[in-house]
């Protein structure tokens, strides 16, 4: 449970992946197909990707020597801010308006600007964990018996 705990970061990370990126599929296939129920899955995963976002933000670390963290942590709290944005303005159109904007163009597009963030960042924290640094050079000495 300590390991979990000390690494939260990796628990959470990948909800804002997966939820934001279906968010928009679900409302792609919505306005391609005119298929309403789309549109609710493509709400319903916004608001976990958008609650996961804030999650994987708050716990990342505050800093690490990793020279791709700065941008890391930057592209993560740009696409935390545009899933709370979007969501923001489809929950204030749905109640307010009595209207689902995931099929307008205009919010397809900010959704798309959204993916594209969401997979950036993601670059970046893989490149960050699992891109193998360069290994000093072993010097290898004959084994004497």
């Amino acid at each position: 449970m300590d390991f979990m705990l000390k690494n939260l970061h990796n628990v959470f990370n990948h909800v804002p992946v997966a939820m934001l990126i279906f968010s928009f599929i679900f409302d792609l296939i919505a306005a391609l197909f005119k298929k309403k129920e789309w549109n609710f899955a493509g709400l319903l995963c916004l608001i976990v990707g958008a609650l996961g976002a804030i999650a994987a933000v708050l716990t990342g670390p505050a800093w690490t020597k990793n020279p791709l963290f700065p941008d890391h942590q930057l592209f993560g709290q740009l696409t935390m801010v545009a899933a709370i944005l979007l969501l923001l303005v489809r929950l204030v159109f749905r109640f307010w308006k009595t209207l689902d904007i995931g099929k307008n163009p205009f919010y397809l597009v900010g959704a798309l600007v959204m993916v594209i963030l969401v997979a950036y960042t993601g670059h970046l924290g893989g490149e960050m964990i699992h891109k193998k640094a360069p290994t000093p050079p072993v010097k290898v000495e004959a084994v004497q018996k």
